[in-house]
């Protein structure tokens, strides 16, 4: 069975979401910074889980919650999108010092993605 080790929500408003995430489930935001114009705000759930907040913009809307699954051979599993009736819409993707990642369509049009760790056992 494939865990979930990463959960990405959408925002309108990072320090409204933090807020509001930490008072209710006492999360603990890190801001990572990951560009020059880029800081994505993880929380670190434990046993190599991460819920992050992603901006509005680059195909997220409000109301848009991403499921990641891990992966051991991201190119394995996405070879496999496209065989049992998913559409990729992202193929792999680095990023740098913390893993890999594809994201596609399944069959009824819900985007969700693979993820594999630059750092195997953290997520």
């Amino acid at each position: 069975m494939r865990p979930i080790v990463h959960i990405e929500i959408s925002s309108a408003d990072n320090d409204a979401q933090k807020a509001f995430y930490n008072a209710l489930l006492g999360w603990q935001p890190t801001d990572v910074p990951m560009g020059p114009d880029f800081i994505y705000t993880l929380f670190n759930l434990g046993n190599n889980m991460n819920v992050a907040l992603s901006e509005l913009g680059d195909g997220m809307k409000p109301g848009d919650v991403i499921l990641y699954f891990h992966s051991d051979d991201l190119d394995a599993d996405m070879a496999r999108v496209p065989e049992l009736g998913g559409t990729i819409i992202l193929p792999r993707e680095e990023v740098p010092g913390y893993g890999a990642l594809g994201m596609f369509l399944d069959p009824t049009g819900n985007r969700v993605a693979f993820w594999q760790s630059a750092n195997p056992g953290s997520g």
